[in-house]
């Protein structure tokens, strides 16, 4: 897709793991294993609000866009990101910064999924596993047969068959960045601690596409170690 460019937010205060975008995977700091794997694909942005985030981006080639701490989630970061940039391009992606092993064929597949013209928000599912089913911090996915998301939980008892860990990126059309964002918190999203609930609950259709076998999320140090230890 010609008009289309990623923006990946990365703040440096984690709650779970603080400076998480700078933890070093065999040499290379995690976002930039992140930033590299999707410059390959499409024009690409880390928005933080984090000077040390800045200069290892901006060392290993990678192009900033500096936003304000108080943002309150990505979505907020990406919309600020994308102001600042001056650029109005047809699709944004959200590529998240804690996704060290990306794939870039996942990048292409959700680019196709926007490229559909009833879809406005779109994102990824990947079969889950036994073992995803243990850690607190995945979601999952119930969705229909055309890929229609109609349920997300930490709970895998969600999903009614087939069971679908939710992929963190997304991708937006058009000034739907401005609505979302202005939309009020949900119940959903409170209790689940899922911000696409929000949308969700506020009557947003969320598409997916599916992929393969996607990469681990880092949310905590054990799985900062199972990626090195996947990466190797």
């Amino acid at each position: 897709m010609s008009d289309a460019i990623a923006i990946i937010p990365a703040r440096y205060a984690s709650t779970r793991l603080p400076g998480k975008p700078l933890a070093d995977i065999h040499g290379k700091p995690m976002i930039v294993h992140v930033m590299e794997a999707v410059a390959s694909v499409i024009d690409t942005y880390v928005a933080t609000d984090d000077v040390r985030i800045a200069a290892v981006v901006q060392a290993a080639g990678g192009k900033v866009i500096m936003t304000d701490e108080q943002c309150a989630n990505g979505t907020e970061r990406v919309k600020e990101a994308l102001l600042n940039s001056g650029q109005q391009p047809e699709v944004v992606l959200n590529i998240q910064g804690d996704e060290p092993m990306v794939n870039k064929q996942d990048i292409q597949t959700l680019l196709q999924l926007m490229r559909r013209p009833d879809v406005q928000i779109g994102t990824l599912v990947t079969p889950s596993k036994p073992t995803d089913h243990q850690s607190t911090n995945n979601c999952f996915v119930e969705r229909l047969p055309d890929g229609l998301a109609i349920g997300f939980s930490r709970e895998v008892a969600c999903c009614s068959s087939q069971a679908w860990r939710h992929v963190g990126m997304y991708g937006f059309k058009g000034g739907i960045l401005d609505e979302l964002i202005a939309l009020p918190p949900t119940a959903g999203e409170k209790s689940q601690r899922l911000e696409q609930l929000r949308w969700h609950e506020s009557g947003y259709a969320i598409h997916t596409a599916e992929v393969a076998a996607a990469g681990l999320g880092v949310d905590s140090p054990e799985d900062l170690e199972q990626v090195r230890q996947l990466m190797a």
